[in-house]
């Protein structure tokens, strides 16, 4: 078994408040026309107090990359309580764990469902007491010889970025969703559901007593050369629009965010992995 990741073993230093969104170097990966990734990170503070969003990438090593491919997760900690930095961390460690010490094989959305099931389990363990009361998102995203494979729970988005046109392929698992499905079958009022206080609740998160609501795909999405794949925040998405995280694929995105200048700008993390 390879090394594991502790948990919460050391006293963190606060992330700075902004970082470009830049990007590493190309990182080969076996595809029909021989592409590579290339790895861009976003993640400020925003006006908040701490930073409860985190994020993490798996070892980049070339033997890594060959035998496993490459995994980015966000977890994004509940915001306004007060445990939600330490369950985002812990979110991310177990997962990078995980991955290190399972084989990712042609069943990746099975182990995907296992991988959040234990950091579920894990991450109860690590709030103790607070358990069900605090908690995080998670959106990861494996890609491995030229195949695309994603999870998520809660409301971190993911997106893919093709032929010039954004599209989401993750759902939302909050209040609104729910809301939204009800509005369609008629069940309640379409300005009643866009207008219920409650809608940015989450419906699923890692730290929940019982999980029952995972998204992933169970069919592996085919890369091209071109494409990018978005993990982001709700301090992402919730300050630009769709139309500037297109214009952002060739601008900096931190500069949308801050040119809304919100008050209460949420923590906001991003990775772009652009397979190019």
């Amino acid at each position: 078994m390879g090394k594991r990741f502790g948990i919460l073993k050391q006293k963190r230093k606060e992330p700075q408040a902004t970082l470009d969104l830049g990007y590493e170097k190309t990182y080969q990966i076996e595809t029909p026309e021989s592409c590579g990734v290339r790895i861009g990170k976003l993640h400020g503070i925003g006006k908040r107090n701490k930073q409860q969003d985190a994020f993490g990438i798996s070892d980049l090593k070339e033997e890594v990359i060959e035998s496993k491919g490459i995994l980015a997760i966000l977890a994004d900690g509940m915001g306004g309580l007060s445990d939600g930095e330490k369950a985002s961390m812990a979110t991310v460690i177990s997962c990078l764990n995980y991955f290190e010490t399972h084989d990712m094989d042609e069943e990746t959305p099975v182990h995907f469902v296992d991988m959040v099931e234990n950091a579920n389990r894990e991450v109860k363990e690590v709030l103790g007491s607070a358990s069900g009361s605090s908690g995080s998102t998670l959106a990861a995203v494996l890609v491995r010889g030229g195949k695309i494979f994603w999870v998520s729970v809660g409301d971190s988005r993911i997106f893919l970025y093709r032929d010039g046109g954004l599209t989401q392929i993750s759902k939302d698992h909050n209040y609104a969703a729910q809301l939204l499905e009800m509005a369609e079958a008629g069940e309640v009022d379409a300005e009643e559901a866009l207008n219920d206080p409650q809608r940015n609740a989450l419906t699923s998160y890692i730290g929940i007593r019982v999980l029952e609501k995972i998204d992933y795909n169970e069919k592996a999405l085919e890369a091209e050369c071109g494409d990018r794949i978005l993990l982001l925040s709700d301090g992402v998405y919730n300050s630009v629009t769709e139309e500037e995280i297109i214009e952002s694929m060739e601008l900096p995105l931190e500069a949308g965010i801050v040119a809304h200048a919100r008050p209460n700008q949420d923590n906001y993390t991003a990775i772009v992995l652009e397979i190019e």
